[in-house]
């Protein structure tokens, strides 16, 4: 799935933020329930996670079609392991603390 694709999909512009991205999920998702459409369900999910997914974050960032406005440092922020930590340590634990850092935002969001 590309970009493109997944806007497509979700019927946004190429400027939509994370907060447009996310009100249209739900919006789309209410109005096409798993239990009665599963294959729209489906593409509406996946495009929705491969917008939010962290790899994607980083390419719009890294290309310039993000505003910087609408970028979210606390996304990109992680504490440091200890030197005596491995590399392969060290970017687990970095994956695991993004990982509980987006289960809580998903948690706390108001939906």
């Amino acid at each position: 799935m590309t970009r493109d694709t997944a806007l497509n999909i979700l019927k946004l512009s190429s400027a939509a933020g994370k907060e447009e991205i996310e009100s249209t999920y739900y919006k789309l998702v209410k109005r096409y329930p798993p239990e009665f459409n599963p294959d729209k369900f489906r593409e509406i999910d996946e495009a929705y996670r491969y917008l939010t997914s962290f790899t994607v974050m980083i390419e719009s960032l890294l290309s310039g079609d993000s505003n910087e406005g609408t970028v979210d440092a606390e996304l990109f922020s992680f504490t440091l392991p200890s030197e005596s930590v491995s590399v392969d340590d060290a970017m687990r634990e970095i994956k695991n603390s993004f990982k509980i850092a987006h289960l809580w935002s998903g948690l706390t969001s108001d939906k």
